[in-house]
């Protein structure tokens, strides 16, 4: 999920009546909610590549409360530079490391609920948990959440009775939208497995991918233990299978060299929950299927199109082997 998001749902969270747990609190909800992102800098210090630890260890349920601990440690350390003045919160280090707990909670629950997926147990174990029900940038989340904070901010500056109430009916709402689009998207898979059990055909992989912007529409990707396909699935369609059928290409004689010689690819296969092997440009390359030819989709916007970078999920299996 984009880190507006997960600024705005810490922000929700203090906005309900959190903040009032101690000086900072309100900081440490939406420092909390964006804490485990801090592990896009992994790759400059450590020997690992961003696709299989993005989404590992800093997400993982054993890694919130020492998430919290930091983001804590910190504020502590700001207040001991900075003591608050007459009047302020008091700084209590024990309900704001509660409350920073919950808003660090709320970025792996959010980003689950992608289709790219979380490592909950990293790195004592190696599966990735997904819902498959939000695309990573939900325009609804924008407005549920940014509504909630508005109307308690004015509550709040107003001297209101229960200016928490605001924020605390947006996240009533916006819990009855994610368990709608999660029983949608599971409705989906449902609907595409049996399908292609009538065809003959065992899927072992059933993924519903929301496109941007229809939050109801759902892109269906689908892999048995030889061959993929895709499709669709809407309200008012129902489920369309695209009649091509491809090979996985797992046994491709250059993906086996690279997936031996080549980090990067073993690091790809870590997180891939479909990996496949494509020719590009006469180019052999893995890729997932969740987001092969995604960018070709009619409902993905022209200006995305236009810019967004084709290769981010793309490995050449032809480059020269690297350790």
């Amino acid at each position: 999920m984009d880190n507006l998001t997960h600024s705005l749902a810490g922000a929700l969270i203090g906005q309900m009546g959190l903040k009032r747990a101690s000086r900072f609190a309100l900081a440490g909800c939406i420092l909390g909610a964006n804490a485990p992102d801090i592990d896009v800098i992994a790759p400059l210090f450590l020997p690992v590549d961003n696709i299989a630890f993005h989404r590992g260890p800093t997400h993982a349920l054993f890694g919130l409360p020492v998430m919290a601990a930091c983001t804590v440690a910190l504020l502590w350390l700001i207040d001991r530079i900075r003591p608050g003045k007459a009047g302020d919160l008091p700084f209590r280090a024990g309900p704001l490391f509660l409350v920073t707990l919950l808003a660090v909670a709320t970025h792996p629950f959010l980003d689950w609920l992608t289709t790219y997926a979380v490592a909950f147990f990293a790195p004592a174990g190696e599966r990735w948990y997904s819902a498959n029900a939000i695309f990573i940038i939900d325009w609804v989340y924008w407005i549920v959440l940014g509504l909630g904070i508005w109307l308690s901010v004015r509550r709040w500056r107003g001297g209101a009775g229960n200016p928490g109430r605001p924020a605390q009916v947006a996240g009533v709402i916006l819990l009855l939208y994610i368990a709608a689009n999660v029983a949608w998207s599971a409705h989906a898979e449902r609907t595409l497995a049996a399908a292609l059990r009538q065809r003959g055909i065992q899927p072992r992989l059933i993924v519903a991918s929301p496109p941007p912007f229809a939050f109801w529409e759902r892109s269906m990707a689908w892999r048995s233990d030889r061959e993929w396909g895709a499709g669709s699935f809407s309200p008012g369609t129902g489920l369309l299978l695209e009649p091509a059928v491809y090979p996985l290409g797992l046994d491709d004689p250059r993906f086996l060299r690279a997936r031996a010689e080549r980090r990067i690819v073993r690091s790809f296969l870590y997180w891939s929950r479909m990996p496949i092997v494509v020719e590009v440009g006469g180019r052999p390359v893995l890729t997932d299927q969740r987001y092969h030819r995604n960018l070709d989709d009619p409902r993905v916007p022209a200006a995305i199109r236009r810019r967004a970078p084709r290769g981010q999920f793309q490995i050449p299996l032809d480059l020269p082997s690297r350790p």
